[in-house]
């Protein structure tokens, strides 16, 4: 059978005909030998009828052991070629015909089904035209006829089927694929939400125990391993939460988000403050936008609080495979804000920058004035080159 697998033995249908088949062979078996002698004519339908019983049997027993389409198909096939001979000998087993063609169209489908059918119609009504010797073309084409019916509204039947069929098929995908992205939104969540509680306590804690030690004037080995085993902890941290953390398709972009810190520092002092874009703009990684987010942040905290500055001034800057900031001001100078160009905030950017494989600079600005320089490899632009 193709395309289905309906048992043949299978379901009160199925039952049904089978049992059909082999009550309608005896019957007409029964009618046929009361008429005629078991000689001659009568034994080749002795033959030809044990042959398709058998057949049938065969299909039917074969068929059910395991569901062996092969048995099935050839137990039928077999079946209803014996009994097109039996049925043109002796059309008394024409009767049979309507369990093999519900029989055929179970193994069968489509045009194949058809032809089959047709030659089972044709073959009771070449019987009958014989037994009628011609003088009886209603007892002909009667057959012919309501064979012709059935087969048409078994086709459709059949085509409804299987139009069914494949809407069944379709939904039940349609059930898993929305089943499988379900299970994926969640896992996502519940990487989000593990990837913020690590970032808001682990990485957190660390970074501020990490910027403690750096700050603490103590060269001893021990507080220098110390540094190093931070240092290296918060940076495999930071990549596992990288790996942890879904792309945020609406993450803000980088210009914008360092365009509206700007802005957030010209409303909360008096002093000017521009922002500026140099190169074409394009996505940035996760990672390397929230360092240059917190570079530009803690610089422009120390020009509102420390440089006194009248004006300042954030430019960023996408290089062919980096990003950088410049974060220039005309206040007092590195010297007179910080009294060195190493304090606990500088030195946070610093390491935000080197961590990520980029580097960072400050230094004066003319006669008068500090400019902060962060340049990180755009970890999106090596991966895709690479």
């Amino acid at each position: 059978m193709t395309g289905r697998s309906t048992p043949l033995a299978g379901g009160r249908i199925d039952l049904a005909i089978d049992v059909g088949f082999v009550a309608l062979m005896v019957v007409c078996g029964a009618r046929y030998f009361t008429r005629h002698t078991l000689e001659g004519d009568g034994v080749i339908a002795l033959i030809l009828a044990i042959g398709a019983t058998a057949s049938y049997a065969v299909a039917v027993i074969g068929g059910g052991i395991g569901h062996d389409e092969r048995w099935r198909r050839g137990g039928v096939l077999l079946a209803t070629a014996l009994w097109v001979g039996l049925a043109v000998l002796a059309p008394s087993f024409g009767w049979c015909a309507f369990a093999l063609f519900f029989a055929v169209h179970r193994v069968l489908q489509g045009t194949r089904a058809l032809v089959l059918s047709t030659i089972i119609v044709l073959a009771v009504s070449a019987g009958l035209f014989l037994m009628s010797r011609g003088d009886d073309l209603g007892l002909v084409l009667g057959p012919l006829l309501g064979g012709i019916v059935l087969s048409a509204a078994y086709g459709a039947l059949d085509r409804a089927l299987a139009a069914q069929r494949s809407l069944n098929d379709e939904l039940l995908a349609a059930r898993d694929q929305l089943a499988a992205s379900e299970r994926e939104a969640g896992a996502l969540s519940e990487r989000n939400r593990v990837a913020g509680e690590l970032h808001d306590t682990v990485v957190q804690r660390t970074a501020s125990v990490l910027l403690l030690l750096e700050s603490s004037r103590d060269g001893s080995p021990d507080v220098i391993e110390a540094r190093e085993g931070l240092r290296d902890a918060l940076t495999q941290t930071r990549r596992v939460l990288h790996g942890l953390a879904a792309p945020a398709d609406d993450r803000e972009p980088l210009a914008a988000t360092l365009a509206r810190l700007v802005d957030d520092a010209r409303s909360a002092d008096a002093a000017g403050a521009e922002f500026a874009v140099v190169g074409v703009p394009r996505d940035v990684s996760d990672t390397t936008a929230h360092a240059l987010q917190r570079i530009v942040q803690e610089a422009l905290v120390n020009v509102r609080k420390h440089a006194a500055a009248q004006h300042a001034r954030v430019t960023l800057t996408f290089f062919p495979e980096a990003i950088g900031v410049d974060i220039a001001d005309d206040g007092a100078g590195i010297t007179r804000t910080t009294g060195s160009a190493d304090g606990v905030g500088l030195r946070a950017m610093r390491w935000r920058a080197e961590s990520l494989g980029g580097s960072f600079t400050v230094g004066p600005l003319g006669e008068s004035g500090t400019v902060v320089s962060a340049v990180i490899p755009d970890a999106a632009v090596v991966e895709e080159s690479s």
